[in-house]
Protein backbone atom coordinates (compact mmCIF):
# COMPACT_ATOMS: atom_id res chain seq x y z
CA UNK A 1 0.00 0.00 0.00
CA UNK A 2 1.19 3.26 -1.17
CA UNK A 3 2.33 5.70 1.78
CA UNK A 4 -0.88 8.40 0.76
CA UNK A 5 -2.48 11.50 2.79
CA UNK A 6 -4.43 9.67 5.37
CA UNK A 7 -0.97 7.98 6.13
CA UNK A 8 0.63 11.41 6.93
CA UNK A 9 -2.40 13.57 7.87
CA UNK A 10 -0.48 15.25 10.89
CA UNK A 11 2.42 16.22 8.54
CA UNK A 12 -0.68 18.04 6.44
CA UNK A 13 -1.73 21.37 8.38
CA UNK A 14 1.50 23.80 10.43
CA UNK A 15 1.72 23.83 13.66
CA UNK A 16 3.81 20.51 13.96
CA UNK A 17 6.46 20.56 16.78
CA UNK A 18 8.45 17.55 15.90
CA UNK A 19 8.89 13.97 13.80
CA UNK A 20 10.67 11.59 15.02
CA UNK A 21 11.34 7.87 14.39
CA UNK A 22 14.64 7.71 12.46
CA UNK A 23 17.10 6.31 15.09
CA UNK A 24 21.21 5.28 14.93
CA UNK A 25 21.27 1.70 13.69
CA UNK A 26 24.22 -0.95 14.88
CA UNK A 27 25.73 -1.62 11.69
CA UNK A 28 28.86 -3.57 10.56
CA UNK A 29 28.69 -5.87 12.79
CA UNK A 30 29.26 -8.90 10.19
CA UNK A 31 32.72 -7.48 9.22
CA UNK A 32 34.14 -8.67 12.33
CA UNK A 33 33.37 -12.32 11.47
CA UNK A 34 33.32 -12.09 7.94
CA UNK A 35 36.11 -11.64 5.12
CA UNK A 36 34.78 -9.81 2.32
CA UNK A 37 35.14 -11.16 -1.34
CA UNK A 38 33.52 -9.79 -4.53
CA UNK A 39 32.03 -12.62 -6.92
CA UNK A 40 31.20 -12.07 -11.19
CA UNK A 41 28.60 -15.63 -11.01
CA UNK A 42 25.58 -16.88 -9.23
CA UNK A 43 27.51 -19.01 -7.07
CA UNK A 44 30.96 -19.60 -5.52
CA UNK A 45 32.54 -23.50 -4.59
CA UNK A 46 35.09 -23.35 -2.16
CA UNK A 47 36.88 -27.04 -2.23
CA UNK A 48 38.87 -28.56 0.66
CA UNK A 49 41.74 -30.93 -0.12
CA UNK A 50 43.51 -33.46 1.83
CA UNK A 51 46.73 -33.52 1.07
CA UNK A 52 49.56 -35.88 2.40
CA UNK A 53 49.66 -37.95 5.71
CA UNK A 54 52.42 -38.66 8.22
CA UNK A 55 55.68 -40.27 6.59
CA UNK A 56 56.46 -43.37 6.90
CA UNK A 57 59.79 -45.56 8.27
CA UNK A 58 61.52 -46.83 4.96
CA UNK A 59 63.88 -50.00 5.74
CA UNK A 60 66.93 -50.75 4.26
CA UNK A 61 66.24 -51.64 0.75
CA UNK A 62 62.37 -51.39 0.56
CA UNK A 63 60.21 -48.96 -1.10
CA UNK A 64 59.40 -45.32 -0.07
CA UNK A 65 56.00 -45.46 1.12
CA UNK A 66 53.26 -43.59 -1.06
CA UNK A 67 50.02 -41.73 -0.10
CA UNK A 68 47.45 -42.34 -2.70
CA UNK A 69 44.79 -40.75 -1.07
CA UNK A 70 45.15 -37.01 -2.17
CA UNK A 71 42.58 -35.38 -3.62
CA UNK A 72 39.37 -33.47 -2.63
CA UNK A 73 37.28 -34.03 0.23
CA UNK A 74 34.52 -31.09 0.73
CA UNK A 75 32.84 -28.60 -1.18
CA UNK A 76 30.95 -25.90 0.20
CA UNK A 77 28.94 -23.87 -1.73
CA UNK A 78 27.96 -19.96 -1.75
CA UNK A 79 24.41 -19.21 -3.19
CA UNK A 80 23.94 -15.73 -3.17
CA UNK A 81 20.54 -14.38 -3.37
CA UNK A 82 18.86 -11.06 -3.55
CA UNK A 83 17.50 -8.99 -1.10
CA UNK A 84 15.74 -5.62 -1.50
CA UNK A 85 12.67 -3.63 -0.31
CA UNK A 86 11.14 -0.50 -2.06
CA UNK A 87 8.11 1.40 -0.76
CA UNK A 88 5.52 3.63 -2.58
CA UNK A 89 4.39 7.17 -1.89
CA UNK A 90 1.54 9.03 -3.76
CA UNK A 91 1.86 12.09 -5.52
CA UNK A 92 -0.61 13.70 -3.07
CA UNK A 93 1.14 12.72 0.01
CA UNK A 94 4.84 14.47 -1.48
CA UNK A 95 3.22 17.30 -2.62
CA UNK A 96 0.79 18.28 0.01
CA UNK A 97 3.22 17.36 2.91
CA UNK A 98 4.28 20.37 5.08
CA UNK A 99 7.26 18.77 6.38
CA UNK A 100 9.33 17.71 3.70
CA UNK A 101 12.95 17.84 5.02
CA UNK A 102 11.51 15.73 7.92
CA UNK A 103 9.56 13.06 6.68
CA UNK A 104 9.32 10.77 4.74
CA UNK A 105 12.62 10.40 5.21
CA UNK A 106 12.28 6.93 3.16
CA UNK A 107 15.61 6.74 1.72
CA UNK A 108 17.77 6.83 4.72
CA UNK A 109 15.36 4.43 6.04
CA UNK A 110 15.66 1.99 3.10
CA UNK A 111 19.30 1.84 3.19
CA UNK A 112 18.96 1.05 7.17
CA UNK A 113 16.17 -1.71 6.57
CA UNK A 114 18.84 -3.60 3.95
CA UNK A 115 21.75 -2.77 6.42
CA UNK A 116 20.01 -4.43 9.43
CA UNK A 117 19.12 -7.39 7.06
CA UNK A 118 22.92 -8.02 6.22
CA UNK A 119 22.99 -7.86 10.23
CA UNK A 120 20.70 -10.47 10.86
CA UNK A 121 21.27 -12.70 7.95
CA UNK A 122 24.93 -12.40 8.64
CA UNK A 123 24.69 -13.21 12.44
CA UNK A 124 22.57 -16.40 11.48
CA UNK A 125 25.44 -18.39 10.59
CA UNK A 126 26.13 -18.18 14.09
CA UNK A 127 22.77 -18.01 15.37
CA UNK A 128 22.16 -21.93 13.65
CA UNK A 129 25.17 -23.28 13.88
CA UNK A 130 24.73 -25.96 16.46
CA UNK A 131 21.67 -26.79 13.80
CA UNK A 132 22.72 -28.96 11.21
CA UNK A 133 21.37 -28.42 7.69
CA UNK A 134 20.76 -25.20 9.00
CA UNK A 135 23.30 -23.87 6.01
CA UNK A 136 25.55 -26.17 3.67
CA UNK A 137 29.07 -26.70 5.49
CA UNK A 138 30.97 -29.41 3.17
CA UNK A 139 31.48 -31.73 5.08
CA UNK A 140 27.79 -32.14 5.99
CA UNK A 141 27.91 -31.29 9.93
CA UNK A 142 26.43 -28.99 12.08
CA UNK A 143 28.92 -25.84 11.63
CA UNK A 144 29.92 -26.42 15.60
CA UNK A 145 30.53 -30.27 16.12
CA UNK A 146 32.45 -32.48 17.85
CA UNK A 147 32.25 -34.60 15.03
CA UNK A 148 33.89 -33.05 11.27
CA UNK A 149 34.83 -35.93 9.57
CA UNK A 150 38.52 -36.25 8.41
CA UNK A 151 40.66 -39.13 7.48
CA UNK A 152 40.94 -42.03 9.87
CA UNK A 153 38.63 -39.92 12.86
CA UNK A 154 36.95 -36.77 13.40
CA UNK A 155 37.46 -33.02 15.22
CA UNK A 156 35.54 -31.02 17.65
CA UNK A 157 35.23 -27.17 17.32
CA UNK A 158 32.73 -27.18 20.42
CA UNK A 159 32.18 -29.20 23.27
CA UNK A 160 31.14 -32.43 23.85
CA UNK A 161 28.81 -30.48 27.14
CA UNK A 162 28.33 -26.96 26.73
CA UNK A 163 29.82 -24.50 28.79
CA UNK A 164 28.98 -21.05 30.28
CA UNK A 165 31.60 -18.59 29.29
CA UNK A 166 34.46 -18.57 31.95
CA UNK A 167 37.98 -18.41 32.05
CA UNK A 168 38.10 -21.87 32.93
CA UNK A 169 35.67 -22.65 29.58
CA UNK A 170 37.70 -20.06 27.49
CA UNK A 171 40.95 -21.69 28.46
CA UNK A 172 39.48 -25.11 27.30
CA UNK A 173 38.06 -23.57 23.72
CA UNK A 174 41.69 -22.45 23.31
CA UNK A 175 43.60 -25.34 23.68
CA UNK A 176 40.48 -27.38 21.76
CA UNK A 177 41.76 -24.73 18.64
CA UNK A 178 45.23 -26.18 19.11
CA UNK A 179 44.34 -29.96 18.88
CA UNK A 180 42.63 -29.05 15.26
CA UNK A 181 43.87 -31.64 11.98
CA UNK A 182 43.48 -31.14 8.59
CA UNK A 183 41.84 -33.89 6.82
CA UNK A 184 45.28 -36.29 6.74
CA UNK A 185 44.86 -35.63 10.36
CA UNK A 186 47.96 -33.54 10.37
CA UNK A 187 47.81 -31.11 13.44
CA UNK A 188 47.72 -27.73 12.36
CA UNK A 189 49.02 -23.91 13.28
CA UNK A 190 45.48 -21.98 14.60
CA UNK A 191 45.20 -19.46 16.55
CA UNK A 192 42.32 -16.97 18.28
CA UNK A 193 42.16 -13.73 17.30
CA UNK A 194 38.55 -12.58 18.64
CA UNK A 195 35.86 -13.22 21.03
CA UNK A 196 32.41 -13.03 19.37
CA UNK A 197 29.53 -12.65 22.23
CA UNK A 198 26.20 -11.22 22.98
CA UNK A 199 25.03 -8.03 24.49
CA UNK A 200 24.33 -10.24 27.54
CA UNK A 201 27.90 -11.45 27.87
CA UNK A 202 30.46 -8.62 26.96
CA UNK A 203 30.82 -7.55 30.96
CA UNK A 204 31.53 -11.06 31.50
CA UNK A 205 34.10 -11.19 28.04
CA UNK A 206 35.83 -7.48 29.25
CA UNK A 207 36.56 -9.01 32.81
CA UNK A 208 38.06 -12.30 31.23
CA UNK A 209 39.84 -10.60 28.80
CA UNK A 210 41.17 -7.14 30.41
CA UNK A 211 41.77 -7.81 33.95
CA UNK A 212 45.62 -8.29 34.90
CA UNK A 213 44.54 -10.76 37.93
CA UNK A 214 42.17 -13.71 37.94
CA UNK A 215 38.09 -13.06 38.23
CA UNK A 216 36.11 -14.46 40.89
CA UNK A 217 38.79 -15.80 43.70
CA UNK A 218 40.94 -14.65 46.43
CA UNK A 219 44.29 -15.54 45.04
CA UNK A 220 46.41 -13.37 44.11
CA UNK A 221 47.21 -15.01 40.30
CA UNK A 222 48.09 -13.62 37.30
CA UNK A 223 45.11 -13.44 34.45
CA UNK A 224 46.72 -15.94 32.16
CA UNK A 225 44.66 -14.59 28.85
CA UNK A 226 45.57 -11.40 29.68
CA UNK A 227 49.52 -11.99 30.29
CA UNK A 228 49.86 -14.05 27.14
CA UNK A 229 47.49 -12.19 25.01
CA UNK A 230 45.51 -15.39 23.91
CA UNK A 231 42.78 -13.36 22.10
CA UNK A 232 44.89 -10.42 21.12
CA UNK A 233 41.95 -8.57 19.10
CA UNK A 234 39.59 -8.63 22.76
CA UNK A 235 36.22 -9.23 22.20
CA UNK A 236 33.21 -7.83 19.95
CA UNK A 237 29.34 -7.15 20.63
CA UNK A 238 27.32 -8.45 18.43
CA UNK A 239 23.60 -7.29 18.94
CA UNK A 240 22.22 -9.86 16.24
CA UNK A 241 22.96 -13.11 18.20
CA UNK A 242 19.66 -14.72 19.79
CA UNK A 243 21.15 -17.20 22.08
CA UNK A 244 22.12 -15.32 25.16
CA UNK A 245 24.28 -17.72 26.79
CA UNK A 246 26.26 -18.34 23.57
CA UNK A 247 30.08 -17.48 22.28
CA UNK A 248 32.09 -17.94 19.35
CA UNK A 249 35.88 -17.53 20.01
CA UNK A 250 37.16 -16.82 16.30
CA UNK A 251 40.57 -18.11 15.13
CA UNK A 252 42.71 -17.12 12.18
CA UNK A 253 42.05 -20.18 9.95
CA UNK A 254 41.79 -19.34 5.99
CA UNK A 255 38.99 -19.38 4.47
CA UNK A 256 36.95 -19.63 7.06
CA UNK A 257 33.75 -17.32 7.40
CA UNK A 258 33.05 -15.87 4.09
CA UNK A 259 30.66 -12.94 2.88
CA UNK A 260 30.42 -12.73 -1.24
CA UNK A 261 28.94 -9.94 -2.72
CA UNK A 262 27.58 -10.47 -6.41
CA UNK A 263 25.63 -7.44 -6.11
CA UNK A 264 26.00 -3.84 -4.35
CA UNK A 265 22.93 -1.90 -2.93
CA UNK A 266 21.23 -0.38 -6.81
CA UNK A 267 18.25 1.56 -6.17
CA UNK A 268 15.50 2.95 -8.32
CA UNK A 269 13.10 5.57 -8.41
CA UNK A 270 10.15 6.02 -10.78
CA UNK A 271 6.99 7.46 -11.80
CA UNK A 272 4.11 5.17 -11.72
CA UNK A 273 2.53 6.14 -15.53
CA UNK A 274 -1.07 5.30 -14.47
CA UNK A 275 -1.41 6.69 -10.60
CA UNK A 276 1.85 9.53 -10.67
CA UNK A 277 2.79 7.75 -7.25
CA UNK A 278 6.63 7.79 -6.96
CA UNK A 279 7.74 4.07 -6.10
CA UNK A 280 11.26 3.69 -4.54
CA UNK A 281 13.25 0.19 -4.46
CA UNK A 282 16.60 -0.90 -3.71
CA UNK A 283 17.97 -4.21 -3.79
CA UNK A 284 21.65 -6.11 -3.04
CA UNK A 285 22.72 -9.46 -3.83
CA UNK A 286 25.10 -11.55 -1.57
CA UNK A 287 25.82 -14.50 0.80
CA UNK A 288 26.95 -15.67 4.05
CA UNK A 289 28.91 -19.09 4.58
CA UNK A 290 31.55 -20.69 6.20
CA UNK A 291 33.65 -23.06 4.34
CA UNK A 292 36.22 -24.04 7.22
CA UNK A 293 35.02 -25.32 10.29
CA UNK A 294 38.49 -24.62 12.06
CA UNK A 295 37.92 -20.71 11.89
CA UNK A 296 35.30 -21.09 15.03
CA UNK A 297 35.05 -22.59 18.49
CA UNK A 298 31.99 -22.29 20.08
CA UNK A 299 29.48 -22.78 23.08
CA UNK A 300 25.33 -22.67 23.36
CA UNK A 301 26.35 -22.23 27.00
CA UNK A 302 25.14 -24.65 29.69
CA UNK A 303 22.71 -21.96 31.52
Amino acid sequence: MAVNTAAIKSLLRPGLKTVFGDYPMYEGQWADIFTRNKSNMASEVDVEMRYLSLAQLKTEGASVSYDLNSGERYSTIYNHQTIGLGFIITREAMRDNLYQSAFPNQAKALSNSLKQTKEIRAASVLNNGFTAGAFALGDGQALFSTAHPIDNGTVANTFSVQADLSEASLEAAVIGTQKFRDIAGNRVMVKPTKLIVPAELQFTAERLLKTELRTSTANNDINAMYSLSTVPQGYRVNQFLTDPNGWYLMTNAENGFKYFERDPVETDMTTDFDTKSIKVSAIERYSFGVSNFRASWASQGAS
